[in-house]
């Protein structure tokens, strides 16, 4: 039996056992897995002599013909090297295991299965099969926590040979989600305009990262939140067209929801919702200040409570069917808006 601790994870990716040629990466953190599978390929044509020979196929082309796989790791790459397998498990629905499972019963000699999937339970017939096999890895790839963030901003900064000021760090942070690639993304576009300025200090991250999040994920939240249904059923075209995750808008909706209480929490004590807003860390991005204070002036705490359990419904939606995943956090911003109009909170 071969798991992974998802603590270990990048670790494990960097120099994995000799013996194991299965990998299976899964877990609600898409950018994770991705970035993962990366590796893996990288690691796998550095020990082969020959450079491998990477093939990337979806689960369409297997779930109707599951000896394909094993068909691509037998095969003899007419450009030399062994075959590198990759397969994205893009349906939650499609069950992999029968073309798996007659690579699981015995050692590998040649080639490598890279699989990228969700965020599969642990009753899982691929999961179960990896995790009870020998020579096979299971890799969770879970969202980073704040301190995970503050940790992978740092660390491709100093990569890069910058430095970042405590006040820009932490904005960064918590304007992030806890979405690897995404990250990495968004602090690449920050080192590109600081460009040889450092260290990097807070109108950086203000002119790049929260400009981009907001026009990705502020936008649409804010106008759930009170009550816009035009603004909102534009930006989640936009968000669709876009091919942006909707279970990373999901989150980042909830990590919200939990400010927006604490900040409302303060205001039951007498505070302005101005003044709460001002002081709030990690800082709220100045453009977005307005919505914010009219949207605690207008949410009393248990109706805030409601809309965080109607997004986190959402959330489980899709990490149980992906497939639903897109309609499932749409209907909630829905929901949440229509609320929000009903109760004359809309504009």
């Amino acid at each position: 039996m071969t798991t992974v601790d998802a603590a270990g994870a990048d670790r494990y990716v960097a120099s994995p056992p000799p013996g194991i040629r299965i990998f299976l990466l899964y877990g609600p953190d898409a950018g994770a897995v991705t970035e993962r599978a990366r590796v893996l390929e990288a690691v796998a044509r550095l020990r082969d002599p020959a450079g491998g020979s990477v093939v990337r196929i979806g689960t369409d082309e297997i779930s109707g013909n599951p000896g394909r796989l094993a068909d691509e790791i037998f095969a003899v790459s007419l450009f030399g090297g062994e075959p590198i397998v990759t397969v994205r498990l893009s349906d939650g629905r499609v069950n992999l295991q029968p073309a798996v499972e007659p690579l699981l019963k015995q050692p590998l000699e040649q080639g490598y299965v890279i699989i990228e999937a969700g965020d599969l339970k642990n009753t899982s017939p691929l999961r179960k099969g990896v995790e009870g096999s020998g020579h096979a890895a299971a890799i969770p790839c879970y969202e980073s926590d704040a301190r995970g963030v503050t940790q992978q901003v740092q660390q491709q900064i100093a990569e890069a040979g910058q430095t970042i000021e405590p006040d820009a760090l932490e904005l960064v942070a918590g304007s992030l989600g806890g979405d690897r690639l995404v990250t990495r993304s968004e602090v690449a576009k920050l080192l590109t305009y600081a460009g040889e300025e450092s260290p990097i200090r807070l109108e950086h991250v203000e002119a790049v990262i929260r400009d981009s999040l907001e026009s990705r994920t502020d936008q649409i939240i804010d106008a759930a939140m009170l009550g816009r249904a035009e603004v909102l059923e534009a930006s989640l075209e936009r968000l669709r067209l876009d091919g942006s995750s909707p279970s990373a808008l999901a989150a980042q909706a909830l990590r919200h929801l939990l400010t927006l209480h604490g900040l409302r929490t303060e205001m039951e004590t007498g505070a302005r919702a101005r003044d709460v807003v001002s002081r709030a860390r990690p800082p709220i991005f100045f453009k977005r200040r307005g919505a914010v204070e009219e949207t605690l002036s207008r949410w009393s705490l248990p109706d805030l409570r409601r809309a965080r359990s109607i997004v986190g419904e959402a959330v489980s939606t899709a990490r149980r069917q992906p497939a639903l995943e897109m309609p499932a956090v749409s209907d909630a911003l829905y929901r949440i808006a229509g609320f929000a109009r009903r109760a004359g909170r809309g504009r």
